[in-house]
């Protein structure tokens, strides 16, 4: 880049003492300006920094090579945490407009960042929510790898189906069934898993997970369901994934 604005400089003077040269040169003096303004728009590590419908390439956030382009500056413009109620957004953040900003007390927070997974205290099998025998509604995931585990009590001999299903905001997740010995709080062995969809269509008879496995009565069980989006630990500034789950 040195050398070649050394040469547009030179050819420049070369230009003032014979006239007729700047006009050859133009071109190359504007691709050294389209250069330069490349440079110019928001840095980036990785597509977590830019907004959506953009990329990062090279540092740079720039249009994403898939779907309509963005309008011009678009990409300059740092991304936003998309929010419904406060709770959606990080200490020291609310939710305007659907969208999380900083409070305006110090000090100013990364009103990116999820939230901790305030209200779901389920993140081990030893503070795990017990299944009331209707389903359960509006679990979420806040962080890559967050966890919420569920016990259930089977009161029959039966095969039982575990099911995560009403999808929202895109969760993909594993979700796991060991038996368990709930006098001593240990886990047992591992008896079904998933972390595949029941088929791949975009229809919500195909958008779950399910998982069968044969319970004895009297026995109590352990479900684990994990996030797994590739996203960086507190870096999700998407809406939270949200999904439903039912045994029976």
């Amino acid at each position: 880049m040195k050398m070649l604005r050394w040469g547009v400089a030179a050819l420049a003077l070369f230009a003032a003492a014979c006239g007729p040269v700047e006009e050859q040169q133009a071109p190359e003096a504007e691709a050294v300006e389209t250069q330069e303004a490349a440079l110019t728009g928001r840095t980036c590590v990785n597509d977590l920094g830019c907004r959506q419908a953009c990329e990062c390439e090279a540092g740079y956030c720039v249009p994403s090579a898939f779907g309509p382009p963005p309008g011009e500056g678009y990409c300059d413009v740092p991304p936003e945490r998309a929010c419904s109620t406060g709770a959606d957004c990080a200490s020291g953040c609310n939710c305007v407009d659907n969208v999380c900003v900083e409070s305006g007390f110090s000090p100013p927070p990364n009103c990116l960042l999820a939230p901790p997974d305030a209200y779901e205290g389920d993140n081990t099998h030893t503070t795990a929510s017990s299944y009331p025998g209707t389903p359960q509604l509006n679990h979420s995931f806040h962080r890559q790898n967050d966890v919420d585990w569920v016990l259930v009590a089977t009161p029959v001999n039966q095969v039982m189906t575990v099911e995560t299903y009403n999808l929202r905001n895109a969760p993909t997740m594993r979700v796991e069934v060991y038996a368990y010995n709930y006098a001593t709080r240990t886990l047992g062995a591992l008896l079904g898993s998933t972390q595949s969809t029941v088929c791949s269509l975009l229809l919500p008879a195909c958008q779950m997970y399910r998982v069968t496995v044969n319970v004895v009565a009297g026995g109590v069980y352990a479900v684990k369901i994990t996030d797994k989006r590739n996203r960086p630990a507190g870096d999700d500034y998407l809406p939270t994934p949200k999904y439903d789950l039912k045994m029976y």
